[in-house]
């Protein structure tokens, strides 16, 4: 008899924590709007919290490679020049696939250190891009 486990993945989205961004054009970069926690400090839970970025398909250039970079940001209040990576949670990539860039779904966990109140995710384009990609979205989410 073998025994499996009684932990099930769900992912509910938080419909009044969720923003919307245009992707980026070649070489720019682009931030979502804030995300508020809600929390000065807010600490891990026994209730797994993940932030979920989904983006829809975009036109990318087929001659060149250049990736879409999305990273997590968090500060402690809304000015836009204190925000920083989120310690713990890494690059994510979004590769082009011949002229498009994918529909892509990230999971950005919470870290164990905790996070600041407000957090945003900070999306690049590289050289060679296309400059048509802000046609597509990503969409930046609470879970849990």
């Amino acid at each position: 008899m073998s025994f499996k486990s009684q932990e099930a993945p769900r992912r509910q989205i938080d419909a009044q924590k969720s923003v919307t961004l245009a992707l980026p054009i070649i070489s720019a970069t682009a931030n979502t709007n804030i995300i508020d926690l809600e929390e000065v400090n807010p600490t891990t839970s026994l209730d797994q919290v993940n932030f979920i970025a989904t983006t829809t398909a975009a036109n990318a250039n087929s001659g060149n490679a250049a990736a879409i970079n999305v990273i997590m940001q968090h500060c402690a209040d809304t000015n836009s020049a204190n925000f920083a990576n989120v310690a713990g949670t890494a690059l994510q990539s979004i590769a082009s696939n011949g002229a498009t860039y994918p529909a892509t779904n990230m999971v950005f966990a919470e870290p164990p250190t905790g996070m600041l109140r407000y957090v945003r995710l900070q999306v690049a384009q590289g050289a060679g891009g296309a400059n048509s990609a802000n046609a597509a979205n990503i969409t930046f989410s609470l879970s849990f």
